[in-house]
């Protein structure tokens, strides 16, 4: 007989109902996932005959290898995250050098104080060479603050703060969007592959 929900299942094997064995809510999940199942029912007791363990075994090794495309994704998207997180700062040598300027200039740290920039500028190709810049000369940082005094475009505005605040809702944001969509891809995967195993049980 061919099932496709629960229901028909319990009404050709209703020793199953009001069991919490492992393998018995594989059945269940298989099936209120969409499954379908052909079974058989001999002295009270079940068995599957489609899918095949043959099958079924196949359809795991396919999920092994997505699980382990998707981990492998995973692995890269959390050394990103990390690449994006102000530990990383620790050890670079610009932000060290920046942070002893800072407690040994007092016209290098009031400058820098009007930029407007964050440790995520840091990390930010782009801004590291403004920063650096900024650092080694004098006359850029002249030039800079001239421009924030008297540009409209940076007059009600502090000059970092726009670039601070995108890169910390998007890149960081999406980032760790995407990190937790495919844990839960593989949380998924992992469920099924477990799903799958207990269904073999039955055959």
């Amino acid at each position: 007989m061919l099932v496709s929900s629960w229901k028909d299942l319990l009404s050709v094997a209703p020793f199953l109902e009001g069991r919490e064995e492992p393998e018995i809510q594989a059945l269940r999940e298989y099936v209120e996932s969409g499954g379908i199942l052909r079974v058989t029912v001999e002295g009270g007791k079940l068995r599957i005959t489609y899918p095949s363990r043959r099958m079924v075994e196949e359809r795991i090794r396919e999920l092994r290898r997505e699980r382990d495309f998707y981990a492998a994704q995973l692995a890269k998207l959390r050394k990103l995250h990390r690449e994006l997180s102000p530990i990383r700062l620790a050890f670079d040598p610009l932000y060290i050098r920046h942070q002893i300027k800072l407690m040994a200039d007092r016209e290098y740290r009031k400058a820098f104080s009007k930029l407007g920039f964050t440790w995520e500028h840091f990390l930010d190709p782009k801004t590291r060479k403004i920063i650096k810049a900024f650092m080694e000369s004098k006359d850029y940082r002249e030039r800079v603050l001239d421009a924030l005094e008297n540009s409209p475009v940076y007059r009600k505005r502090k000059f970092g703060v726009p670039l601070s605040e995108i890169r910390k809702k998007t890149r960081a944001g999406v980032v760790n969007a995407k990190i937790q969509a495919i844990q839960r891809k593989i949380s998924k995967i992992d469920r099924q592959i477990v799903v799958l195993t207990l269904l073999k049980r039955w055959m």
